[in-house]
């Protein structure tokens, strides 16, 4: 009984899979360049690897099919750009602008703000806040910007070496720095120990957010 329900599933997924690539959109995605993928898992299973082993394949694969590549996740198809035209295209549509999947985990904690809305709520909140993202405005937090690299690189080079093995707390320390002293006029590195502990506090709500 239990072979027959899997092997009747089995087929279910089999045929759900041809009809996914083989209706309009299917063929359409089929036709950008990208490695073969298997039968209902797609391309799944060569990214079942070490975070490292991850990269390197998404690098190769992202220089030998530049500018544009598909992967497939199951039954889901993926469309990687890199080239600045084609991010710009995107990026300047005010048509696309649904959000993937993905942002659907956001609506349980943060609503359906600018960042997770679509269609005209979303054009409202963006004119409302398009007037802070001025260029003139922008500008004049650039020294800060660059004021916060130099610090990062002048870290790496006392390093004379070493191993940085947390990239992310290493980065997001300098961004936090960043981000405090342009959104809110005040930087950490002027706050002692107070650091320390808005980085700590920082990165436990960044781990409950991930694993929401």
């Amino acid at each position: 009984m239990i072979i027959t329900t899997l092997l009747l599933l089995f087929l279910i997924a089999l045929v759900y899979n041809y009809y996914v690539h083989h209706r309009k959109n299917g063929r359409l995605i089929n036709l950008i360049p990208g490695i073969p993928g298997y039968p209902i898992f797609g391309n799944i299973v060569q990214y079942l690897c070490s975070p490292e082993e991850y990269w390197k394949l998404m690098t190769n694969i992202s220089d030998e099919y530049y500018s544009i590549f598909k992967i497939w996740v199951f039954f889901t198809p993926y469309v990687l750009i890199r080239h600045p035209d084609d991010l710009k295209a995107i990026l300047n549509s005010a048509k696309h602008i649904d959000k993937s999947g993905v942002y659907h985990v956001l609506h349980r904690l943060v609503g359906t703000g600018l960042s997770t809305s679509k269609g005209a709520k979303w054009h409202s909140r963006r004119n409302i806040l398009a007037p802070l993202f001025h260029f003139n405005i922008l500008q004049q937090f650039v020294e800060i910007l660059f004021e916060q690299s130099e610090n990062m690189t002048k870290s790496l080079k006392d390093i004379r070496g070493a191993v940085v093995k947390d990239s992310v707390s290493f980065v997001s320390e300098y961004t936090l720095n960043a981000l405090c002293e342009t959104t809110m006029g005040t930087s950490l590195q002027d706050l002692g120990a107070f650091q320390q502990r808005y980085q700590k506090a920082f990165h436990q709500i960044s781990k409950i957010f991930m694993q929401w």
